[in-house]
This record gives structure tokens, sequence and C-alpha cells, in this order.
């Protein structure tokens, strides 16, 4: 199963005929109408927006006896927690990608540092 969002189906377009892949995708028309292009049923279709609890998830993984899953490393909000404890439990393999760390030139924690920048800077 892909969580990885419509953007990235184009990358795992070719294994359409060699593996059963489910995609959970968000319920947009943009989302729906890329995973079919991308060769994706609607029966190997998932459209849920997050959060999605731990029951749920856990119905969804042994409804389509899901084997592996690939998604985004997205924290709390992403449910990573819950498909982290679900994999555990269910001995399915996951695949969490990262996404690349950033290197902003200029950082900080402090309002008035931030607010000066934008003086600055801003137009």
């Amino acid at each position: 199963m892909l969580t990885l969002g419509y953007r990235q189906l184009a990358e795992f377009a070719s294994w359409q005929s060699r593996a059963t892949l489910f995609a959970r995708i968000l319920p947009s028309p943009e989302a729906l109408n890329t995973a079919l292009q991308q060769g994706f049923t609607p029966d190997r279709l998932i459209a849920l927006r997050p959060p999605i609890g731990l029951a749920l998830e856990t119905a969804l993984w042994q409804h389509w006896h899901i084997t592996q899953v690939i998604t985004k490393a997205s924290g709390a909000p992403g449910g990573q927690n819950h498909k982290r404890q679900l994999a555990t439990k269910l001995g399915v393999r996951l695949i969490e990608i990262s996404r690349p760390a950033i290197a902003y030139p200029h950082q900080t924690d402090r309002l008035d540092t931030a607010l000066h920048f934008a003086l600055r800077y801003g137009s």
C-alpha cells in the first residue's frame, strides 16, 4: 500500500503488472484522476482524508491483506506512529521515506528577529 500522496504514484506505475498495489490518496478530483491515469483501478484506491484512526487503519490493512506499506515520514499529523504500531502488530513491512532536509540561510525562534528580517527584506 502506498500512502505517499498522488504526486508520487507515477514512480510506481511500472509496478502495476508486478504487484498488487493499493494507494491511499486524498478524496479530491485531482488525486483520483492522477491515480487512474497511473493505472490504479478504483478497487485499488482508498480515498480518505487524514487523520485516520488506528481502528480504521487496522481494518483497511487487514481487509486488503496488506504486506508492505510505503509512506512519507510525516509525523503525528500523518499518522506515522499509528503506522509503526500497526506494522509491528501485523508483521507488515513499513518503509518510511524521509523528506530531504532543507538548509535555511536564516532561522530564529524569536518574533522580534523574524519581524526585523521581514521588514528589512520584505517588499
